[in-house]
This record gives structure tokens, C-alpha cells and sequence, in this order.
């Protein structure tokens, strides 16, 4: 009876020791995707994901978002703007607010993307808070 308890011990163990190192490793470098509005993929919105240790950084060059209109619901269609985000790998997730250090106006950016290791990309969700918002989805496989 021991021996049948440790063997499932021992074999538990290297179980939970295989699955906790295959989610922690995420490659470094660069992976490039586009966003997406729901199923629709916005063409002119690229975005970068860079990966450097455990520090991360999303960058889209024209995200898009809706400003207050007078009815003061977010519906007022404005230019892109450029979005940036800086965090940390915790396991296989990205996620938090970051706020530019150029910054000081109550705006910030927020992120929440997953790494999957079987297609080696992200997905997940992009946003931005402020007297504008926006959301969309980054869906980036490595470069």
C-alpha cells in the first residue's frame, strides 16, 4: 500500500513539474499580429509584441477609439492613437494598466494576453481609458 501511495506521489510530482516549466517558457523576441474588432481584423492596426525576459512590451500604431459625445456615451468616432504598453510576464500572462511617464492626465492603457505555446502567439485584449476609450483584440504569432 506504500508503495502504490508513493508511486502516485512520485508521479504527481513530475506532472505538476512538467506543466509549471512548459507554462513559463515563453521565447523571447518579436511577435507581430493584427487587431480585431470582434471576428473583423482591422487592417490598418498592426501590433508588436516584445518579449525580453520576463518584461513585455505591446505596441500598436494606430489603435482605435471612440471619444464622449454630448449624449456622454463613448460614440464619437476619433483618429487612432498610437498605444503602448509596458509589463511583466507572470507565467504565460501579460495583464495590468500601465500609464505613459509622459502622462499625468487619468489615462492609461490596459492589457490582458496569453501566451500559447501549441501556436506560440497571444491573444488576448488591448484597451484604453480615458477622455477617449477603445478595445480591441491582439491575436500576434512569433515573427
Amino acid at each position: 500500500m506504500k508503495r502504490q501511495l508513493s508511486a502516485a506521489a512520485v508521479a504527481l510530482v513530475g506532472a505538476a513539474t512538467l506543466t509549471v516549466s512548459a507554462m513559463a517558457a515563453v521565447p523571447p523576441g518579436t511577435y507581430k499580429g493584427h487587431l480585431y474588432n470582434g471576428a473583423t481584423k482591422l487592417a490598418s492596426a498592426p501590433g508588436t509584441v516584445t518579449v525580453v525576459g520576463a518584461k513585455v512590451t505591446i505596441k500598436v500604431a494606430k489603435f482605435p477609439i471612440k471619444c464622449q459625445g454630448p449624449t456622454g456615451k463613448f460614440d464619437q468616432l476619433s483618429a487612432p492613437m498610437k498605444y503602448e504598453f509596458k509589463g511583466t510576464l507572470k507565467g504565460n500572462v501579460v495583464s495590468g494598466n500601465y500609464i505613459s511617464p509622459l502622462g499625468g492626465t487619468g489615462e492609461y492603457f490596459t492589457a490582458k494576453l496569453t501566451y500559447a505555446a501549441a501556436t506560440k502567439s497571444f491573444t488576448g485584449k488591448l484597451g484604453f481609458v480615458g477622455k477617449c476609450q477603445g478595445t480591441s483584440t491582439l491575436k500576434a504569432k512569433k515573427a
